[in-house]
């Protein structure tokens, strides 16, 4: 005979909102909690902290969180999307334009999956998110159900600072935390928590969410004085300085300290591959990315000071760069690059600001004014007139080429564009030229300044959903997206998320009807496709693809430029729809780079033609 009790199921906890909900805040400014569901913790602790945005796109193991998103509507904005990935790097650019550290809320495996490409670019990029992933139940775990994946918050490990699997819902808010302070601790990057759905349904008796003020760390680590004292001495006596910038300077706004640096000691600035724009490219010292628009520079270098910067990231091993002569002085907080792959005659895990500032005040105890110094700080400024008039001259040559000539593209930009706009830009193959035409004035104030992002991670897709990202994190200002037509193939689904929301961005598709970025390296390889222009997978015709009808069928308007005439007025009707408030689209017909090729060969050959 069954026994009614042991067949019986386990009590369940209670579920939902409660009409004894309540919320209060104590002496110390903590936030407690009483009868709250999972789910509006969560919610809370966003209040609390300041988080106002919520990117993700639903599923059915957050039912709790998004419930509780309902009644604080005023309070967080919940940014959805077609695809995780574009909730990914529309956090990243939020991240990055305004300093602070959103959520993206992500559904069970398949919305980590999905988003995992982008989640690998803000690691790269040590960019601060912290990633909130919905669960299978706790009491369902072990079954194979639904979507279970086991282990699902050891899934993206290896590209984030710190994965965590919540198992008890009163742990909700000091979880997130935690979460939030590693995602910004130097290096910088992801965190990823993964909460069960029933945790985020259940009711928690009281909680206590601790204040943001109380919660936040310093970045400003001091440099040892011997250091300072090192590199200082190292840039003093050296006839042919060179600083480079790198990934730690996108966080640390350090351009004031190294154009006095540079001027005081006639040093070059290049700045790491394609990682933005975060020094002025007017500034005499500026000579564009490392190894690309003055590659002989850092191979004559004999002091080199790479300031919060890998040495190097590029596609390929190039040898010994920074010759064995030279002094080499590595300054970051980012422990897994420090010294990692040169040999230093001084690093130190230290604050790039900090040691910037340092440095400029020791030099500035110093005779600048000898010969010798005067004499590189000629140097300097003749390379840069030089370079100047090169830059012009090239633009002359082909600037009414048809297809139209990437120089003219981005001159014309820099004419249409105001001069404290976002910038976005995803153009692999053209980023070397888009710093040399467009202009990041260091004559204005930092705050007043053109601000222009970029991705180093080489993963693509990430540029058309940053742009919204920045918009909402740096608000008020024109935003440009800048995007290769192989980029925008893999974010196009975040123009339907623009048009939504209203986000105020012209995106400016660079088409060159390839994946050039690719070719750029086959052709390096001398065998049969250099021999013969045949590049497999590498071109985008047949069919061509239409942007313009892609744009339109996701609620953004547009139109295709093809000379390079047509230019200033279509930029003129870009920033026509911005201050209306709408985004726009303009694919930009140009000319290809890296050789000739054969566009219309593909390897082709037809599916229905196949025979069973």
């Amino acid at each position: 005979m069954n026994n009614p009790a042991q067949n019986a199921s386990p009590a369940r906890p209670a579920i939902g909102p409660s009409e004894d909900y309540a919320a209060e805040r104590d002496a110390h400014g903590a936030l407690i909690l009483r009868n709250a569901t999972g789910g509006e913790v969560l919610a809370e602790f966003l209040i609390h902290w300041g988080v106002p945005y919520v990117f993700g796109l639903s599923g059915s193991e957050e039912i709790g969180l998004w419930d509780a998103l309902v009644d604080r509507e005023e309070r967080i904005k919940y940014v959805t999307c077609l695809h995780e990935q574009i909730a990914m790097a529309m956090a990243d650019g939020y991240a990055r334009a305004s300093g602070k550290t959103p959520l993206v809320a992500l559904h069970s495996i398949a919305g980590a999956a999905y988003a995992f490409g982008q989640m690998v670019a803000s690691c790269r990029d040590r960019v601060p998110v912290v990633v909130a992933c919905g669960h299978q139940s706790t009491d369902f775990r072990g079954h194979d159900g639904f979507l279970e994946s086991p282990g699902l918050h050891a899934f993206p490990q290896h590209y984030t600072q710190w994965t965590w699997d919540i198992m008890d819902a009163s742990t909700i808010a000091a979880t997130l935390r935690r979460a939030t302070l590693l995602a910004e601790a130097p290096p910088g990057g992801p965190t990823f928590v993964t909460v069960s759905k029933d945790l985020l349904e259940r009711r928690v008796a009281q909680t206590e969410i601790l204040p943001r003020e109380k919660s936040l760390v310093s970045r400003a680590v001091l440099p040892p004085v011997e250091h300072v004292e090192a590199i200082v001495e190292g840039l003093l006596a050296a006839e042919r300085p060179m600083i480079l910038l790198g990934t730690e300077a996108r966080r640390e706004e350090v351009s004031g300290e190294v154009m006095a640096i540079a001027e005081a000691v006639g040093a070059h600035v290049a700045t790491s591959w394609e990682m933005g724009m975060v020094y002025p490219t007017n500034h005499p010292s500026f000579v564009g990315s490392v190894l690309v628009q003055e590659p002989e520079l850092p191979r004559q270098a004999d002091a080199f000071w790479s300031l919060g910067s890998h040495m190097f990231k590029r596609p390929r091993n190039e040898g010994v760069i920074v010759g064995r002569a030279a002094k080499v002085f590595h300054t970051g907080q980012d422990w897994t690059e420090v010294a990692r792959n040169y040999p230093v005659d001084s690093a130190a895990l230290a604050n790039i600001k900090s040691t910037a500032a340092a440095v400029l005040a020791a030099l500035r105890t110093k005779d600048l004014d000898t010969p010798a110094l005067r004499a590189r700080r000629q140097r300097v400024l003749d390379f840069a007139a030089a370079r100047k008039a090169r830059l012009a001259e090239a633009l002359a040559q082909n600037g009414d080429d048809r297809p139209i000539a990437l120089r003219r593209l981005f001159s014309e930009l820099d004419r249409a564009i105001a001069g404290d706009a976002n910038l976005v830009l995803e153009v692999v193959t053209s980023f070397d030229i888009a710093q040399d035409y467009l202009t990041i004035d260091g004559n204005v104030p930092y705050e007043q300044r053109r601000r222009a992002f970029g991705t180093s991670s080489g993963v693509l897709g990430w540029g058309l959903g940053a742009a919204i990202g920045v918009a909402i994190g740096n608000p008020g200002r024109e935003t440009w997206c800048l995007a290769g037509d192989g980029c925008a193939n893999f974010g196009i689904q975040a123009l339907w998320t623009a048009a939504r929301y209203a986000a105020p961005v012209a995106y400016v598709i660079v088409n060159n009807g390839q994946y050039q970025a690719n070719r750029m390296n086959m052709v390096r390889y001398p065998g049969r496709m250099a021999a013969t222009g045949h590049y497999p997978g590498v071109s985008l015709a047949h069919p061509e693809i239409d942007f313009l009808s892609l744009a339109r069928g996701y609620g953004v308007e547009g139109e295709t430029v093809g000379a390079p005439g047509e230019l200033a007025a279509a930029f003129a009707r870009a920033k026509a729809a911005l201050a209306q408030g709408r985004p726009y689209l303009v694919d930009v017909r140009v000319k290809t780079r890296f050789g000739d090729f054969d566009p219309d060969w593909h390897g082709r050959f037809s599916i229905a033609d196949l025979k069973p």
